[in-house]
């Protein structure tokens, strides 16, 4: 099976370069990108640097070698992925498959059914994880197959093998899921870190006042800013937001006004009715200890080994 990666030079493409290559698939990456040559022979895989994105007479040229595979993934930023999939799809050989790692599901999947022929496999897939992840062994992975053949059956397979927790929805029902989970999700840590900034809170100085929770809390929100902001910026603006954003803030409000107003048993009430909602509330006590007491033994770990952690700079004070 031959894979030829779009984007192939960036995070996850190279991420998804090596998992195929380490499971015995010829792999080719695609990108404009001046290091791509580098990359390839750096990952021991066949390259094509060709500026994709224009639609040239030596580009249409250079389209049909990149179709000319057996597997055509694209991994490229989310406002960029319809026209390489219009540009790619046409080009598509029957009985060849087409497929995405992009954050969000309509657009994509929508128009690799537009631009393809009926005898072109379609899936849209979700990876759960980032380009530091070790390997795909425990990670969630969603897909949202529109036309299933050959090729989609042996990467599913593939991915199941290497441990992969596979779960299928359909490209609306993933975003409507996904719009909270990662998008509602990514607004209140970003809007939390913008927070900290306009205050001047000095983070770093009041980890050695955090408790294990926050520390986890206020890492998460380093995680997030410390990654690709258009990527986020994307996410908010592909997803329908609008009515989570509204939402968000009348609650946000709803709750100042109780606290400014000294409405303790109104405030009481509401954080009653969403432990209500939530449901398993004693499962996520249980689970966050766990991940809270590993925390504990990470920074007395490092506390033994010499390196920095809480617990030095609590001595430094």
């Amino acid at each position: 099976m031959k894979v030829t990666i779009i984007g192939g030079a960036g995070g996850m493409g190279r991420w998804f370069a090596g998992f195929f290559k380490e499971n015995g698939v010829e792999v080719w990456i695609v990108d404009k990108s001046d290091k791509t040559e580098e990359i390839a022979k750096e990952m021991n895989v066949q390259f094509l640097n060709a500026d994709i994105l224009k639609v040239t007479e030596g580009e249409v040229e250079r389209k049909e070698d990149v179709v000319d595979t057996d597997v055509l993934l694209v991994s490229v930023p989310i406002d960029i992925t319809g026209r390489v999939i219009e540009h790619m799809g046409p080009k598509m050989h029957k009985g060849s498959l087409l497929m995405d790692i992009t954050s969000v599901k309509k657009m994509p999947v929508g128009m690799m059914e537009k631009f393809t022929n009926e005898g072109v496999e379609i899936l849209g897939t979700h990876p759960l994880f980032g380009p530091t992840t070790k390997s795909m062994q425990g990670q969630t992975i969603i897909f949202m197959p529109l036309r299933k053949g050959h090729f989609y059956e042996r990467i599913y397979e593939m991915f199941e093998r290497n441990g992969a927790r596979i779960e299928i929805l359909t490209a609306e029902e993933h975003d409507e899921i996904m719009s909270v989970i990662q998008g509602l999700t990514h607004f209140i840590l970003i809007s939390f870190g913008i927070t900290l900034k306009n205050l001047d809170f000095d983070v770093e100085k009041s980890r050695k006042f955090m408790s294990p929770m926050y520390e986890i809390l206020m890492d998460f929100v380093g995680r997030l800013l410390h990654q690709d902001p258009h990527l986020y910026a994307m996410i908010q603006t592909n997803f329908e937001m609008g009515k989570l954003h509204e939402s968000f803030l009348t609650v946000a409000n709803r709750l100042y006004e109780l606290v400014s107003a000294g409405k303790v048993d109104e405030f009481i009430e509401e954080m009653r009715e969403a432990k209500k909602h939530f449901g398993n509330t004693e499962r996520a006590m249980i689970d966050s200890d766990r991940v809270i007491e590993e925390k504990i033994n990470q920074n007395l770990f490092l506390e033994r080994k010499g390196l920095p952690n809480k617990l030095s700079l609590e001595k430094k004070v």
